[in-house]
């Protein structure tokens, strides 16, 4: 390794603190750690299950690149970089070995996130330093933002960081079709988020929202039908 891939590794050496996994599809589809000094550090630092569960993300999310939109591609990897992010740094737990407890575990982190989980504008994951992709440091796994109508004057409390229940809602399908992915390439037994979704405290049984989450699944019903094949 180069001095300047050196230099661009020690900035982060251990995952301390949520960093971006992985970058937009068309860099993923040639993606080399060596190219990305930090994760590189990373991950032969810490136990070899995280390098082993990043790459079922990674080959799970080219499937979703490659057949699917770039929007749906998005929507995937911001939920399975999270629920890895969570595994790696919070649960410290292969995500083959979550049970139904542990998905609304995870529900209930995805409700109310630490603040330093937390960002208030749209960034790009990495940027080029010393020839490499390092991650943003203004990069988070989640984002609270004030109401176009009240920007000048709205003042952001992370704390009061809530999601939506569609946001929530997607969150868990995606995590199903992730798992049924997962279970079809023989890498887990099990489908916790399945099983866990209808448990979720955090669902408001309305009829207002039970309309909302009537919408959310039939978006993602073609991902559900044709995710694993």
């Amino acid at each position: 390794m180069s001095s300047s891939k050196d230099s661009t590794a020690t900035l982060i050496s251990s995952l301390t603190k949520p960093v971006p996994l992985y970058p937009p599809y068309i860099d993923l589809c040639d993606f080399d750690l060596e190219d990305y000094p930090q994760l590189d550090k990373i991950f032969s630092e810490n136990e070899p299950w995280w390098l082993e569960q990043f790459n079922w993300g990674k080959i799970f999310l080219t499937y979703i690149g490659r057949n699917k939109s770039t929007h749906t591609y998005d929507r995937f990897r911001n939920d399975v970089e999270r629920f890895l992010l969570w595994s790696f740094i919070e649960k410290k737990k292969p995500i083959d070995q979550l049970r139904k407890s542990d998905l609304l575990e995870y529900a209930d982190f995805c409700w109310q996130p630490p603040v330093t989980w937390i960002g208030t504008s749209n960034q790009e994951r990495f940027k080029i330093t010393n020839g490499y992709s390092a991650a943003n440091e203004l990069w988070f796994p989640f984002k609270i933002q004030a109401p176009k109508s009240q920007k000048s004057e709205y003042v952001l409390d992370k704390k009061k960081y809530r999601p939506s229940q569609q946001t929530l809602s997607s969150m868990f399908t995606a995590l199903i079709v992730f798992y049924n992915y997962l279970m079809a390439e023989d890498f887990c037994i099990g489908n916790p988020a399945q099983i866990a979704k209808k448990d979720c405290r955090h669902f408001i049984i309305d009829s207002q929202v039970k309309e909302i989450k009537r919408l959310t699944a039939s978006q993602w019903q073609y991902v559900l039908d044709t995710a694993v094949e």
